[in-house]
């Protein structure tokens, strides 16, 4: 009995995996967006696949600083939806939009003033033999579309993360899903030149991407405006803070 005091009953760990397990794929799904580009391009070629690899290693670097940013003023979301306070939620919302896009002009204007200097900084000439010049054309290329996909993930993750602290956490995780589906089909097409498209290589790869990115913050942004928010359980307050609204 003193043993279950501090670990919980069975209720309380099915609730925690109903939140966590949506959350955790979620953002498995968005990082294997990514990845699928590295896979699928490597079948082009060795210094294509290079630059694809190089530039994700960038953008990652970006995405942590969006899921950084976005989590403190998270907290405080799970806080004031706890209260009723619906104010709150939305000038928590509008933080995270100052958040993300003063990240996304930030970034933007790192990659486009430096994006050549910085991939170079990950080649060096070896005992492989990899063409250094035709990797890092790759790579431009690839970088030059991918920017495109800056504002929507920025924005995908400002609606997901509001959700999740709300207790909506199956929204996104479909959402990422039908990612990484346009993702694989349209890297498919594109990349090698499928159902009359011309073959893009890695140039195909990105806007693949930059498609999967808009559908999955469509999804996420149309759902959130469309449905009216979840009952916050019995006896929580509306955020009505007194005055008679007909519910309290």
């Amino acid at each position: 009995m003193v043993l279950c005091k501090f670990i919980g009953d069975r209720a309380f760990y099915r609730r925690l995996l109903a939140v966590m397990a949506p959350i955790l794929l979620q953002n498995v799904i968005t990082n294997f967006v990514s990845l699928l580009d590295n896979v699928m391009v490597g079948q082009v070629g060795t210094e294509p696949m290079s630059g694809v690899a190089i530039v994700n290693q960038l953008l990652f670097i970006f995405n942590l600083c969006i899921f950084g940013g976005l989590a403190g003023p998270g907290i405080f979301t799970a806080q004031f939806y706890g209260k009723g306070d619906d104010k709150g939620i939305r000038d928590t919302l509008r933080i995270k939009l100052f958040i993300a896009m003063a990240s996304v002009a930030v970034f933007l204007a790192l990659f486009l003033a430096c994006g050549e200097e910085l991939i170079s900084l990950f080649l060096h000439q070896g005992e492989e033999d990899l063409d250094l010049a035709a990797t890092l054309g790759h790579g431009m290329d690839y970088l030059h579309v991918m920017l495109w996909q800056m504002i929507p993930f920025a924005v995908t993750q400002m609606y997901a993360g509001t959700l999740r602290s709300t207790g909506e956490t199956v929204v996104p995780m479909a959402a990422g899903v039908a990612a990484v589906l346009v993702n694989v089909c349209f890297n498919y097409i594109l990349i090698f030149g499928k159902f009359g498209f011309p073959a893009l290589g890695v140039v195909g790869a990105a806007a693949a991407t930059v498609m999967a990115r808009c559908v999955e913050c469509l999804i996420v942004v149309l759902w959130t405006h469309l449905h009216r928010p979840t009952s916050r359980g019995p006896g929580a307050p509306c955020g009505c803070r007194g005055s008679c609204c007909g519910r309290c």
